[in-house]
C-alpha cells in the first residue's frame, strides 16, 4: 500500500511539475467523496428559497375587481437553519477541551502544552468551531487551513518571528473543495476554487495543497489559468483538515417544513379574506335613515333580518395541527425545541431534569462526536508540526505530547449541584481553599489582600463576640 501511495503521489507531483494547467486542474477537480450539492441544500436550509416563496401553481395570486391584486400569503420558516445553528451550540457551545497526556514530571512538555493551548487561544479556536460546525451541518463539507503569518510576538511561550492563523473554507462561502485521497482514506491532495471580483474582472483563483507545494492558479473573465503561487510546504505534510458528510443534518425533515408553511399560509390566506365583514339582509328594507340619527337604521318588513356573515373558524385544530407538525420536526431531529413558549411551561427545574430532557441531544451528539474527534485530532497534529519548525529546541519532545480532544454536550451549569457532587465525592470536605474561592469568583482585584481583610474581619467580629459575652456574666 505504501508503494502504491508513493506510486500515486509521483504521478501526481509530475502533473503538477510538467502538465499544461488545463489538463492539471480537470484533474484535480476529480473529488474522491461524494457530498450533496449546496445549490441543492440550500433551497431547503435559505428560508427564502423554499417552495412557498417560488411557488405560482397552488399559490396564486388574485385579480379583484377593481383590478388590484391581491398577493397570495407566502409564509415561511427557517426551521433547518435553526436545526443547523442548535446542533452546532449542543457540540460546541461548550469550548472544545484539550488534555494532555504524557507531560508530567517533563518541564519542555509542559511548555509544549501550553504552547498549542496560546496558538489555540490566539487562533481563537472557539468561534472557528462554531462557524465550522454551522458550515459542516448545512453545506455537509469544511476545510479548514492552517498558515503562518511574519509577525514576531512571544504569544507562545517563547520569541518567535511567526504567529499561526487558520480559515475555514465551506461551499457556503462560494467555495468548490477538492479533496483527493487513495484508497486507504488518507489525503493526497487538498484543493480550493473560489471567485473574486476585482474592479470590473471577474477572477476565478485555484490552489491546491500537497505535502510538498502550494500552487495557486487564476483566471480572469474563463480565459487561460495564470500561476500565480508555487512554494515549498515546510511543514512536510497538508496543512489542512477536511471533514465531510453523505447528508445534511436537516435532511428528511424539509417536508415536515414544507407542510406547516403551506398550512399558514392557506390559513392566512382565509383570514384576509374573511376580515371585513359581510352584510347580509333577509327579506325587504322600508324606507332609510332619519337625519339625524347616531347610528346607521334599517327598517324590515315581513319578518327580514339583517346581519354580518360570521366565519366559524376551527382554530383549535389548526393549531393542534401545526403543533404535531412542529413536535415532529424536532423529535425527528433528536433536538429539543428550547424556544421560549416551550421553555417557559418547564419552570425552574433542577440539574437531573434537565439531563434527562436533554438526553436524546445528548446522544446526538455522541453519534456526531467521532467525526469531529477525528477532525480536531489531525488539526491537533498540524499545530505540533508548525510548533516544531517554530521552535527547534522542541522537536525531539514534541511528539512525545498526546492531545486528547473532548467534546462535551451543551447543557446549562449547575454550579451548586457541582460542587456538592465534588464535595461528597470527597468526603465532605471542602475542594477549594478559601483563596482560591476568592480568585475563581473573580470579583476581587487582588485575592490575597481580599482574604487578609475577610480574615481580620473575623477576627474583630470574634473580639466583639467575647466582649459582649463577658458583659453579659
Amino acid at each position: 500500500m505504501k508503494r502504491q501511495r508513493t506510486q500515486i503521489m509521483n504521478e501526481i507531483d509530475q502533473l503538477l511539475a510538467v502538465g499544461p494547467v488545463n489538463v492539471i486542474i480537470e484533474a484535480l477537480k476529480t473529488k474522491s467523496v461524494c457530498v450533496p450539492s449546496w445549490n441543492k441544500l440550500i433551497k431547503d436550509y435559505e428560508p427564502k428559497e423554499h417552495e412557498i416563496v417560488t411557488d405560482t401553481v397552488t399559490r396564486k395570486d388574485k385579480m379583484k375587481s377593481d383590478y388590484s391584486v391581491e398577493k397570495a400569503s407566502r409564509i415561511y420558516l427557517g426551521l433547518e437553519k435553526l436545526l443547523t445553528r442548535r446542533m452546532t451550540e449542543f457540540t460546541f457551545a461548550i469550548p472544545v477541551k484539550r488534555v494532555y497526556h504524557n507531560i508530567e514530571d517533563n518541564e519542555t512538555r509542559q511548555k509544549i502544552a501550553k504552547a498549542i493551548e496560546a496558538i489555540y487561544k490566539y487562533a481563537r479556536i472557539d468561534a472557528e468551531n462554531i462557524r465550522r460546525g454551522n458550515a459542516y451541518y448545512a453545506a455537509c463539507e469544511i476545510c479548514t487551513i492552517w498558515y503562518a503569518v511574519e509577525k514576531p510576538n512571544s504569544l507562545y511561550g517563547f520569541r518567535s518571528r511567526f504567529k499561526l492563523k487558520c480559515k475555514t473554507y465551506s461551499p457556503m462561502d462560494g467555495v468548490s473543495l477538492y479533496p483527493l485521497f487513495d484508497e486507504r482514506g488518507d489525503m493526497l491532495a487538498m484543493s480550493l476554487e473560489y471567485n473574486k471580483k476585482i474592479l470590473d474582472k471577474e477572477i476565478t483563483y485555484f490552489e491546491t495543497y500537497t505535502d510538498k507545494k502550494h500552487y495557486k492558479w487564476k483566471q480572469e473573465n474563463g480565459l487561460f489559468w495564470e500561476e500565480v503561487t508555487n512554494e515549498p510546504i515546510a511543514l512536510m505534510k497538508i496543512p489542512a483538515i477536511y471533514a465531510y458528510r453523505d447528508s445534511a443534518i436537516y435532511a428528511d425533515l424539509s417536508y415536515i417544513r414544507k407542510e406547516i408553511e403551506y398550512t399558514l399560509s392557506r390559513n392566512s390566506d382565509v383570514i384576509a379574506y374573511n376580515s371585513a365583514p359581510i352584510l347580509k339582509v333577509a327579506g325587504g328594507i322600508k324606507g332609510g335613515e332619519d337625519k339625524g340619527e347616531s347610528r346607521r337604521v334599517f327598517r324590515v318588513e315581513n319578518g327580514g333580518d339583517v346581519s354580518y356573515v360570521s366565519w366559524a373558524q376551527s382554530i383549535e385544530a389548526l393549531k393542534y395541527h401545526v403543533e404535531t407538525l412542529t413536535n415532529s420536526f424536532w423529535s425527528q431531529s433528536q433536538m429539543p425545541d428550547i424556544s421560549f413558549e416551550k421553555m417557559k411551561d418547564l419552570g425552574n427545574i433542577g440539574y437531573d431534569a434537565r439531563q434527562t430532557l436533554l438526553t436524546d441531544a445528548h446522544l446526538k451528539v455522541g453519534d456526531e462526536a467521532g467525526n469531529w474527534l477525528e477532525f480536531l485530532d489531525r488539526e491537533s497534529s498540524i499545530v505540533k508540526a508548525f510548533l516544531s519548525l517554530m521552535n527547534i529546541q522542541w522537536k525531539e519532545e514534541i511528539d512525545n505530547v498526546d492531545v486528547e480532544n473532548i467534546i462535551t454536550p451543551f447543557i446549562q451549569n449547575d454550579e451548586k449541584n457541582e460542587i456538592e457532587k465534588l464535595t461528597t465525592a470527597n468526603g465532605g470536605k471542602p475542594i477549594l481553599s478559601q483563596l482560591e474561592s476568592i480568585k475563581a469568583l473573580g470579583y476581587s482585584n487582588d485575592p490575597e489582600a481580599t482574604l487578609k481583610q475577610i480574615q481580620e474581619e473575623e477576627a474583630v467580629a470574634e473580639e466583639n463576640k467575647g466582649s459582649i459575652n463577658v458583659s453579659a456574666l
